[in-house]
């Protein structure tokens, strides 16, 4: 049997020049200030304006990628073993699970779900093909299949 081997090193690499990058865009932030070429209490020049957006999106893209290198390297640590991997959730436990109680209620729901988009499409489909046909007096004829949903729907 052969034992994947966890190769951490790219994604830190990755990591570190994320963080480095979005050092960057926080000194294109604070560039027009540090260096005195933004006047101070003065509305804000162009220059100022351009590092501050510009700084603003390479800290967010290097915030990004820093978060994707990160869920990478996790998930080749849990494909290695070297973390346990995540509990599944409970909806799927509840499924699996041999529970007389919950199921019912489960497929009765669904059951009126499935009943409901049934009765849906059925009239989605009837008017579509009114359309179709296309005429002013069939716009004015009333369509018997919502006609048969509505009454089933007072009697529930």
């Amino acid at each position: 049997m052969s034992v994947t081997r966890p190769s951490p090193g790219k994604y830190v690499c990755g990591m570190v020049a994320s963080l480095a990058i979005f050092l960057a865009g926080g000194w294109l932030i604070l560039a027009p200030f540090a260096l005195g070429y933004q006047p101070y209490g003065a509305d804000w020049v162009s220059q100022t304006t351009n590092d501050f957006v510009v700084g603003i999106c390479v800290a967010a893209v290097a915030l990004v990628s820093f978060v994707l290198f990160l869920f990478a390297l996790l998930g080749s640590l849990r494909a290695s073993g070297v973390i346990a991997a995540r509990p599944r959730s409970q909806a799927v436990a509840v499924e699996t699970a041999p529970h007389a109680g919950p199921a019912p209620a489960v497929a009765s729901t669904q059951s009126d779900l499935d009943r409901t988009l049934a009765t849906l499409a059925q009239a989605l489909a009837a008017d579509l093909s009114m359309r179709r046909q296309g005429s002013g007096d069939t716009q004015t004829q009333t369509n018997p299949l919502t006609e048969q949903h509505m009454t089933n729907r007072r009697d529930a």
